[in-house]
């Protein structure tokens, strides 16, 4: 068995016994992992810290909802942003359900309820459409959300969603051939802090750079780990996208608000509430820690 495929499946387990055994042990387990230290649940102070003590003493049935990629389209539209959705082929709860026929020679196939389950068929004629079934199904054979006791995520009914295939132009397509470029925008309670870009993404290598909302480069004092050493064009509707992201987060103690940006247009892309981390410095965790204000309860 390839080593990547049993690395997946006893993370998968293992998390999955921690949060059996109780949902913020798997929680305490990777907090400990990067920074060392116990998760202080009682005067949280980082930003995952912080995103934990949400995640458990709080409503978060709006993170279900949200971080549902099929669901969070009509969150999008009761805000008055129907435009930004990417169009829509299809959704289906069984795989054995899709119907090729009714979708275009280009589409998206992407899981509702994970990360990285997503399969781009530029060619519909020319695909192993029996293998592409195939592979669907291995994505919800082990349920996402046990790794780090995401839990909003298992709450989430799995489907799949066939949706318009996007494709970057011109120069970013020369800066990303292998992706789209993701403006993942981080808002504190519908306010705008910064932009990370991730981009030229391909399997075991991405590019990211953070900037702030004035697109000054702050990469080299926030990344812990690499990050793209050059500029990046400035996006020509850069406000535009911060006042999408700030009306989406209205309300949202934390939450990051991604978009693409494909000549002029802008395309939502979805919403995180319990960013990955460990490639950020500690003293940047705690900063966007301190944005975070938390309820009284």
């Amino acid at each position: 068995m390839a080593q990547w495929i049993k690395k997946v499946l006893y993370g998968h387990y293992f998390f999955k016994a921690l949060y059996t055994i109780s949902p913020k042990m798997g929680a305490s387990y990777i907090f400990r992992k990067f920074f060392h230290r116990s998760i202080d649940w009682k005067n949280p102070k980082n930003l995952q810290e912080k995103t934990y003590w949400l995640l458990y003493n709080t409503n978060t049935d709006l993170w279900t909802r949200c971080a549902d990629k099929y669901r969070v389209r009509e969150f999008v539209k009761e805000k008055g942003l129907e435009p930004l959705l990417t169009g829509l082929y299809g959704h289906w709860e069984n795989v054995d359900d899709i119907d090729f026929t009714s979708l275009p020679n280009q589409f998206v196939l992407k899981a509702n309820n994970g990360c990285h389950s997503v399969m781009v068929v530029k060619n519909k004629n020319k695909a192993d459409l029996d293998g592409i079934k195939k592979e669907i199904k291995s994505w919800f054979k082990y349920p996402y959300g046990y790794m780090g006791s995401q839990k909003h995520y298992l709450r989430i009914k799995p489907c799949i969603v066939a949706e318009q295939l996007l494709e970057e132009k011109g120069a970013y397509k020369q800066l990303s051939p292998h992706s789209l470029v993701d403006y993942k925008i981080w808002c504190f309670n519908g306010k705008a802090e910064c932009i990370l870009v991730v981009f030229d993404r391909a399997p075991g290598f991405t590019q990211q750079a953070i900037y702030d909302l004035n697109w000054k480069n702050i990469s080299s004092s926030v990344f812990a780990a690499d990050y793209y050493k050059e500029d990046l064009p400035k996006p020509e509707n850069l406000e535009q996208m911060i006042k999408y992201a700030e009306a989406l987060s209205a309300g949202i103690p934390e939450v990051r608000v991604d978009f693409y940006n494909i000549e002029g247009k802008i395309y939502f892309g979805e919403m995180t509430f319990t960013a990955g981390y460990g490639d950020l410095t500690d003293s940047y965790y705690e900063y966007l820690g301190s944005k975070v204000v938390l309820p009284k309860i």
